[in-house]
Order: C-alpha cells, then structure tokens, then sequence
C-alpha cells in the first residue's frame, strides 16, 4: 500500500484534526506570552522579580512530566486532551481578570501544568493517530508548524497589542484552546491503554524511567541532548550580548530570531524530503556539527575584532536554523521508534523534562564565563563542545538504523493486515494506528468506534482507531521486555515480513479460517506466524475437511483456539 507521504498525512482526518488544533493554539500562546510580558512590565509595572516569578511559573511544570505520565499513559488520550484543553481555556480568559502578579502566576503555574500534560497526550494521540513509518514526516510537519507559529505569533503579538490591550489577547487565546477543543471532539481515534491488575503507582513510574535507561539508544539520546541542549543554552541566553560584540544595533536582535525561525521551517521543509533516507544519528551529527562551526565562527569574530555585513551575519544565522531542524525533526522521530506504545507518555516527558532542568542552570553558569573570559571566548568554547558533541555522536551512534526500520512485532504492518482482513471476512476488524505497536481488532459481533469510522471514514491503512494496545522492545534497546509471540529470529527492516503479512491473513481467511474471531493475543499470533507455520495450518486444515463426516470441526466459541476451523 502506498504511503501518504509528508504533505499527504494532512489528508489523513484525524491527523488533521490533531494538526490544525496545535497550530492554532501554539499561535494563541505565542500571542499570550507577549501580552503577560506587556501586563506585568508596563500595566502592573513589575520589576525583573515579578518576570522572573512569571517565567518560572510557566517552566517549572515542566520537571512533573514523568510523574503526570503514568497517570496519562492509563487513560485514553482523546479524553485527556479534551479535559486539559478545556481547563486551559478557562484559565486562561481568567486572565482576563488577575488584579496582579500573583494571580497571574498563579494561573500561569496551573495552565501550564495541565499544558505539560496536553503535551504528553498529544504525543500520545499522535502514536494512535499515524503508523509507525509515518511518524518522522508527521513530526516534520508539526516541527514546521512550530517554527512557523514562532515567527508569526510574536509579530502578530506585537501588532495586537498595539491595536488592544492585553487582557484582551488572553480572551483571544481562550478562544484559540476553544477551537482545539473542537478539534479534539471531531477525532474518532483515540489511545486505549490497558492497565494491569495490581499495578501501581510507582511501579509504572519506574517502568518509564527502567525503559529510557535500560534502553541504549534512548539513553543515548537523552545523554546527548542533555550536553546539546545546556551547550546551546550557554550562548543563547546571552544573545543580547552576542548582537553588539559584532557590531550590529539593538534592532538586529529582533531580525536574528526571525532568521533563526525562517531557517527552522525551511529546514523542517527539507528534512520532510530527506528524513526518511537518512540514519537519525548520522543527521544529528551533521546539524550539530555545522551549528558548532557557526558558533566557532562567531566567536572568533568577536575576539578577533573582524567587522562583517549584517547581512552575512543574518545569513549565517538563518543556515544555524536550518540545521537545528535535523536536530528537533530527529529528536521525537527516534523517541517513538523505540517506545513501547502503552510507555509513550512516561518515556517523553522524561526525555524532554531531564534537559529543561540543565536549561534552568545554563544561564547563570553563562553569565559567570562572560564575566570571567568574555562572550567571544564563550562562544569559541560552546562551538567546540558541539563539534566534540557531533564527533562522539557520529562514531558511537552512526549506525543505528532509520525510525523506520524499527524491530517489528507485526505492529505498523499489523493495521493494514488486520483492515485488509476484515474486508476478506465481511467483518469491520481494525487496528487502532500507532508505532511500533501490535493490536487487533475487536471480537466479532462487536461494532467499535472504529468501524463506524472505517464505513464512512479515511481510506483503511490510514484511519486511526480505538483499540488496546501492546508493545514490544525495540531495536537495539537492550530492554528485556518482549511480545512472547514474535519470533527473536526478526531483524529490523526485513522486507520478506514486510511484504508477506497481510498476505498470510489473506492465506488464512481465504482458506476459510474464521480469523476475526480470534482474541487479540491470537491475531497476535497468527500475525507472526512464518511462512512454514502458515503452510502447515493449510495442510492440516485441508486434511481435516478431506476426512468428511469422519471428522467434525470444534465450534467457534471454542475458547481453546477452535476459532481456526
């Protein structure tokens, strides 16, 4: 079956859906973090403590996401998102009303904790929205929207400040989590996570945390985007400082951020076409080196006293935006291939809070090198840790092969095979659409919300559905969990198994196997099934109806398997 492409997921309904409700209220909250920085510093007049009280309400509920994520991971991510969206836009015309600061980082504090919890689930929702080879070009567009809506949305920011007040805005990002409400609502799939009897709290905690450090190419990358991410931070916190050392006015501050931002989407756009052919470490390695030498470049400008065109400069600035693409494209691409679905919630929220909390301590640590040794001289160094970064990166992690290559469980490929089989039987069996996962469809006798969907819904290889999901391992994780039913013979990228998994359903239905009454756990196992098993099952069943009247089949409800014949 053909894949969608980057640009085709947006046909993709819910996917759309999900798409056009985070563009939306991304914008909504680019334009409500100018009015709270015009609120307290001009309305209120505030002083830095009364910023710095602000900022860090709004960050600090970052550092809970790996403790939201077990409660996010056991619910259905549709509803999630439905209840902090709506929460989210009643906090926020709340602010319509804050008499001061404390009121306001009051609400910031709780807005942006329900916010870290939309994340979570978004990511969620995305892993239940599009099939595992389709998340690096879903990630590309969400990535280009992103740097799209940081361009926009302060410029927008600006003008409507100028033309109302701020409280003003914050009706109108009240409205923008509004139409993300709407978004949510019209999705028709969504996450069922199963919890297990008897688990606990934290027990599921340390499964998250077991998983990212027990799995060697996550430990890896979160290693690595700690030391990137605390680099970067090192110099771009003092970005005010970097503009006049190279002899540029206040003004340039601004067109640098915009630089960077149009280099962000023209790099998602050229990652779009390119991702799917690349090794995720290998494009990391290639984006840090080529910032590292930027910075290096700058920094040896400045202590060298060398006067460039600000227009070069702006050059220079935006190719350091299309190369941070190959960094924040690969960065979620690589978490989902080797996340177990029913994880997705723990192990981002720990990947993405353990290097928020260097950012916290970047800052002051940049402060103190510029006051002992000078911007330039930071500059030269941060550049050379990339560099060195990007060396380690490519020699040690060169190798791991593409998102898309990921160790199978007959997940990605199980979705068509089951919508494909369903069709063979006369019965509407789905699989909900996710990465790197294995479900099947519901009992027969059963009308799920995806078979609504798939009667008057997207084409069947691209619909999203309902669904308890299971994982497995992926590749090269080193973790010990595994599906019991897939083979420890398969390797990533097997294009045999690829090509042949629907083909065995088909088999099977068509030689007269009642295949959609099977239990999930049982289509599980017929999914895995080697060419030889398949082969033997026809054999024996052709026998079997050869002996006639001698022989009578076990009844369907059989609950011991009898399903097969």
């Amino acid at each position: 079956m053909r894949r969608p492409g980057t640009w085709g997921l947006l046909r993709v309904r819910d996917f759309r859906l999900l798409f056009g409700g985070s563009v939306v209220s991304g914008l909504g909250d680019w334009l409500d973090q100018v009015a709270l920085l015009v609120l307290v510093t001009t309305v209120w007049h505030g002083g830095a403590g009364d910023l710095a009280l602000v900022v860090s309400a709004s960050m600090l509920p970052m550092l809970a996401g790996p403790f939201l994520a077990v409660l996010l991971d056991r619910r259905p991510s549709r509803r999630t998102l439905l209840v902090t969206d709506a929460v989210q836009a009643v906090l926020t015309f709340g602010l319509v009303f804050a008499p001061g600061t404390y009121w306001a980082a009051a609400l910031v504090l709780a807005r942006s904790t329900l916010g870290s919890a939309a994340g979570i689930a978004g990511q969620i929702q995305l892993r239940a929205t599009v099939e595992q080879r389709d998340i690096p070009s879903a990630t590309v567009l969400l990535q280009t929207a992103t740097q799209s809506v940081k361009i926009l949305g302060p410029a927008l920011g600006g003008l409507l400040i100028a033309l109302m007040s701020p409280r003003a805005i914050f009706a109108v990002n009240s409205c923008t989590f509004v139409f993300a409400v709407l978004c949510v609502w019209a999705l028709r799939g969504t996450s069922q996570p199963s919890k297990e009897k008897g688990s606990r709290y934290l027990t599921e905690l340390k499964q998250g945390f077991g998983h990212v450090f027990g799995t060697r190419i996550l430990r890896s990358l979160l290693f690595v985007m700690c030391c990137l991410m605390f680099v970067v931070f090192l110099y771009d916190s003092m970005a005010a400082l970097i503009v006049p050392a190279l002899g540029m006015g206040p003004s340039y501050i601004g067109y640098m951020v915009s630089a960077v931002g149009v280099g962000g989407v023209v790099g998602s756009l050229l990652m779009g076409r390119i991702a799917t052919r690349l090794r995720p470490f290998v494009t990391m390695a290639a984006a840090v080196s080529v910032i590292g030498c930027i910075i290096v470049f700058i920094g040896f400008s400045i202590v060298r006293g060398i006067r460039i065109d600000p227009a070069l400069w702006l050059c220079a600035i935006f190719l350091l935006g299309i190369a941070s693409a190959g960094i924040l494209v690969t960065f979620p691409s690589v978490v989902h291939s080797q996340t177990p679905v029913e994880l997705t919630g723990r192990v981002w929220a720990l990947m993405n809070s353990v290097p928020v909390l260097l950012n916290v301590l970047a800052p002051p640590l940049a402060a103190l090198l510029v006051a002992g040794f000078g911007i330039g001289r930071l500059l030269l160094a941060a550049g050379t840790a990339l560099l060195l970064v990007a060396l380690v990166v490519a020699v040690r992690l060169g190798g791991v092969p593409r998102p898309t290559e990921p160790e199978t469980t007959g997940a990605s490929d199980g979705k068509a095979a089951g919508a494909e089989a369903g069709a063979t039987q006369g019965t509407q069996t789905r699989t909900p659409a996710g990465p790197a996962i294995a479900t099947a469809g519901g009992r027969a006798g059963t009308t799920t919300h995806q078979d609504r969907h798939d009667r008057g819904g997207d084409p069947p290889a691209l619909a999203t559905g309902p669904g308890r999901t299971t994982g497995s391992a992926p590749l090269d994780s080193g973790a010990t969990r595994r599906d019991p039913a897939v083979p420890r013979d398969r390797r990533a990228g097997s294009s045999k198994e690829d090509t042949t998994m629907s083909e065995k359903i088909d088999k099977l239905a068509a030689a007269g196997f009642v295949v959609a009454q099977a239990t999930e756990a049982q289509q599980e196992v017929l999914k895995s099934l080697s060419d030889e098993e398949i082969g033997v099952l026809l054999s024996v069943k052709s026998r079997v109806e050869a002996a006639g009247a001698d022989v009578e089949g076990h009844v369907v409800s059989d609950p011991s398997g009898g399903y097969l014949w």
